[in-house]
Parts: structure tokens; sequence; C-alpha cells
């Protein structure tokens, strides 16, 4: 398999995870939408090994995932056999990405591998950081940038679009023992594991609710400075990303935080309505 063969594959399983951020990836210019593929790629392999598996067997799924990013380093990544080995050893020297985000997103997927309870918001926050803050350090080398302050804006965003997908499946995680809600919060307002695990809707649950949801939009804002700061071939594809995700936090919130009904998802017709607004948008911005 040449160069171009891995790219396809790799654009071949980002198109089918059906993510939204499939759509914002085919707004960017070729080689940096085949380097988001891979990353997409690669990721995908590090959640499946933590929701399809458990135990030793989860633990070998990450280690292969380990091993792939650390192979895409090595001098003889162009004639791996793996696809995804041989399409990041590419991206990662074209676009400069480190190897620290890479090795960031596997410490968070372990903690996934056991049951989760968070204590406190800074605990959950770090959590956030490794699961999603370090996609988005990938995100802006391969964007472009151009002041360092734009890592840290990335960081933002990816917590708040973490923060929403955690509000947004906050009934399927509970099934898989994972409590990523902090329970001092939880606590505070009289809402329990209990609670949550049997899907009650007290008055506790929607005061909780309209605390996270504040607080993600407080990232979301936070994360608009991030904008002025890429180059503007990336612009697009960042103002799609970011309003589909929003889009999901305004719709958890605008259904009165229905989250134990039918999953939150923003609808065929939306996603492409955002993205002929970021084609004919004179100005990329949010």
């Amino acid at each position: 398999m040449n160069l171009t063969q891995a790219y396809k594959y790799c654009a071949k399983s980002t198109r089918q995870a059906g993510s939204s951020f499939y759509y914002g990836m085919r707004l960017l210019p070729p080689a940096k939408r085949m380097a988001m593929y891979t990353i997409y790629a690669w990721s995908r392999i590090c959640d499946d090994a933590v929701d399809d598996f458990h135990g030793q067997t989860a633990e070998e799924h990450l280690q292969r995932a380990e091993r792939i990013y650390l192979d895409a380093y090595e001098d003889g990544y162009a004639s791996h056999p793996n696809p995804v080995v041989q399409a990041l050893g590419d991206s990662v020297r074209r676009f400069h990405i480190p190897k620290e985000p890479f090795a960031g997103l596997l410490d968070g997927m372990r903690i996934d591998m056991e049951a989760v309870c968070f204590k406190t918001f800074a605990e959950l926050e770090r959590y956030c950081e490794y699961v999603a803050g370090t996609i988005g350090q990938m995100c802006v080398h391969i964007f472009g940038y151009r002041d360092p302050a734009a890592f840290q804006w990335a960081r933002d965003m990816g917590i708040a679009l973490q923060l929403t997908n955690i509000l947004r499946d906050l009934k399927e995680d509970a099934k898989r023992g994972r409590v990523y809600l902090p329970l001092e919060e939880m606590g505070r307002v009289g809402y329990s594991v209990e609670d949550l695990v049997t899907s009650r809707t007290t008055p506790a649950f929607y005061a909780l609710m309209n605390e996270q949801t504040r607080r993600a939009k407080a990232y979301y804002e936070r994360a608009r400075n991030l904008f002025p700061l890429v180059e503007s071939d990336s612009l697009r594809c960042l103002r799609v990303l970011y309003l589909m995700y929003y889009e999901i936090l305004n719709k958890i919130q605008s259904t009165g935080f229905n989250v134990f009904g039918e999953r939150i998802h923003v609808s065929g017709s939306k996603k492409l309505q955002l993205v002929w607004g970021a084609l004919w948008k004179a100005s990329a911005t949010v």
C-alpha cells in the first residue's frame, strides 16, 4: 500500500464513522484534510479500544494504538504494512506534530478503562484535556497558527466539545459505569449517582444540568479567541466544528435536558446548512 492509498484508507474510516467532524474536515485544503482524517482514524482506534473491549483486551488494543503512533515517528514508517502508520508518519512530519498529544490522549483513554468517577471539576477538566485538548493541539498544528496562544484556546475548545459530549451521553456512559459529572456538584444540588443511573429527572437534575451547560458555554466563549489565530484556509472547518457542537449543546438545553430519551444530534439538513453557511459567509468567524 502506497501513501495515497494509506490516506484513502483513513478518509474512508473517518467517513464511515459518521462523525460531525467529517463535514468540517471536508472544507480544508487537500493536505490538511487528509491529515485530519488520519488523526481522526487513529483516535477512533483509541476510542474503540475502551468502548468495545474491557480489561486486558482493552489494554492490548490501546497498546496497539500506542505502537501505531510510535511507529509513525520511526524512519521506516513509509514502508510499514499498517496504512494508519504510513499516513500518520507523513502527517506528523508535514505539520510538525509532536508526540506529546498522542501520549496524552492515551492517558485519557486509560482512565476510561476503569469505572469513572470524578470528585471535582478540576479532575474532570484534566480528563477533558487528555481526551480532547490533545486533539485540539494536533488540529492547531494542522490548521497552522499565527500565535502560540492558539494552543490555549484550542484546549478550551476541546474541553467545550468534550463537556458537550458528556452531557449528551449521560445515559450511555452511566450504563458503562462512567460518571463524568463531578460528585461534589451532584451532591451540592442533591442528585445522586443512583439518580443518574436510573435516569431520574428531578429538580436537582435540572439544576445540575443548567450549571453544567453554563460552564460549557463559557468554554465555547473563550474558544472564540482561536479563530483569528489560525490560517485563513482552515477557518471554515473550524467554524463548522464549533457550530455543530454548539448546536448540540443548544438542543440539549432547548429540549429541557431530555438526554435520557433519544440521543440528541444535529440533523443532516442542519449540518448541510452549517457547511453552506461556512462556504458562503464572507468572514468565516463565529
